[in-house]
């Protein structure tokens, strides 16, 4: 059972910045690029581990050696190199979740093509065979070319 908590008793969150008093901050020379303030610094670093975490997961390399090596390569703490990992690790399993919808949408679209294909080769075949003006048949084959193109595309 939760305890009560008395009424006179008086609780507070307090947030944490970024940012000191003195702004901007320190930031070693060595990860810093000239005149950018310590936030850019720190989401540029943030955004090349994640980048570089993406790259590593497709090479098959486990978390805690890109982990390691993040922390080691651009000079961020244990907790962001996990976190650019774990943003890699969505990314990529959101893309292989897509994939399959890509897959799908496209047969969709190639059955579509097709069907339109045939449509366009019926109409050609019957303006041939009734003899029609020379620039209808040529529109008509100018049409099959086109969705033939589709249907090579896709």
């Amino acid at each position: 059972m939760p305890k009560k908590q008395k009424k006179d008793k008086f609780s507070m969150t307090i947030c944490g910045e970024f940012f000191p008093e003195v702004y901007p901050a320190f930031r070693s020379q060595k990860w810093s690029r000239g005149e950018e303030d310590p936030l850019e610094t720190e989401m540029r670093l943030f955004s090349s581990c994640m980048r570089w975490a993406f790259n590593r997961l497709l090479e098959g390399i486990s978390r805690d050696e890109i982990k390691k090596l993040g922390q080691e390569l651009f000079g961020i703490n244990s907790r962001y190199a996990d976190d650019a990992r774990l943003k890699a690790q969505a990314l990529l399993d959101s893309q292989k979740e897509l994939l399959e919808l890509e897959i799908e949408e496209t047969k969709n679209k190639l059955s579509r093509a097709r069907k339109k294909l045939g449509t366009a080769m019926r109409k050609l075949a019957k303006a041939e065979e009734r003899g029609n003006a020379p620039d209808i048949v040529e529109k008509l084959r100018l049409a099959v070319k086109g969705q033939n193109n589709r249907v090579a595309s896709l």
